[in-house]
């Protein structure tokens, strides 16, 4: 498992999302150094795309070109900034040799553009990069040539068009944000996948045996999400084949811990099967 679950959930939750509207790539190797960036977004530009931009709300408007983007669970340092704009000089140079290789010309409209999401920024952080109010509260931008964005995510008005980005917040600003996914009557193939995102990140949280008080208010409140999931699980039958599962990896002697992760369930569910003799289905531990 990472050492950083919000990563791994940022990564796997913006992949998720953003494959809707084109194509989103984690970790993406940037030549020059083998620098990593967090997610590489391709647009699509089909018009039958549109409807789904639509469906992403504020995330589907703004991302309207080929993007790097980059997540913090912090708010990023200035150093941190600086280094993600190195990233998308890099990419613009790889751009730019390959299309002179071709013998094409790059215009600006097609070279990307670089978001940072993050919690909060301070007003030190935006005025010195220059960022600048847009029309929109929570989102700033440079000027157009840097073709650099920032989502200041507690800053976003409550709405259901900024909810799939408000899911990048901390502490109660997430809360609320799961609260109103996981209650919401859409049964789409998206929405339950994130619902499945947010299960695993939960069963990752529950692996890390050094939680601050705030991981441990998050692990609450993603048990909303693994209980509506469960009960999917249950009128589906996966949840017995879940627990059947479980008892296997007992019996070859892997930890409560690893079996969680693998499986996407409550660690207390695999310990109750370990420690208290139960039937499920034919089988008994």
């Amino acid at each position: 498992m990472s050492e950083f679950p919000h990563d791994d959930f940022a990564k796997d939750y913006l992949t998720e999302l953003l494959s809707t509207i084109g194509t989103a790539v984690p970790n993406k190797v940037i030549k020059s150094e083998r620098r990593e960036g967090d997610i590489w977004f391709e647009r699509t530009a089909k018009l039958t795309i549109a409807a789904q931009r639509k469906k992403l709300g504020l995330m589907g408007q703004l991302l309207r070109r080929d993007s790097l983007i980059e997540v913090f669970r912090n708010p990023a340092t200035a150093m941190e900034i600086r280094a993600c704009r190195g990233k998308l000089t890099d990419i613009e140079g790889d751009m730019v040799r390959g299309a002179k290789r071709k013998d094409e010309t790059l215009t600006e409209d097609v070279l990307p553009d670089l978001w940072f999401i993050m919690p909060t920024a301070s007003e030190e952080i935006r005025k010195g990069f220059g960022f600048r109010k847009s029309r929109i509260p929570g989102v700033y931008r440079l000027h157009k040539l840097n073709r650099t964005g920032l989502i200041v995510v507690h800053q976003l008005p409550v709405t259901e068009e900024t909810l799939w980005i408000r899911l990048l917040g901390r502490s109660g600003n997430q809360e609320r944000a799961i609260q109103e996914l996981v209650t919401k009557p859409d049964r789409s193939t998206l929405y339950n996948s994130i619902e499945d995102i947010l299960a695993d990140y939960r069963a990752k949280l529950e692996g890390n045996r050094s939680l601050t008080p705030e991981e441990e208010d998050l692990i609450m409140n993603l048990s909303a999400a693994y209980l509506k999931k469960q009960e999917e699980w249950k009128l589906e039958g996966k949840l017995e084949g879940k627990l059947e599962a479980a008892i296997g990896l007992l019996r070859e002697g892997m930890t409560p811990e690893i079996i969680a992760r693998a499986l996407g369930i409550p660690i207390e569910a695999i310990e109750k099967l370990r420690d208290a003799p139960r039937s499920i289905g034919d089988h008994r531990i």
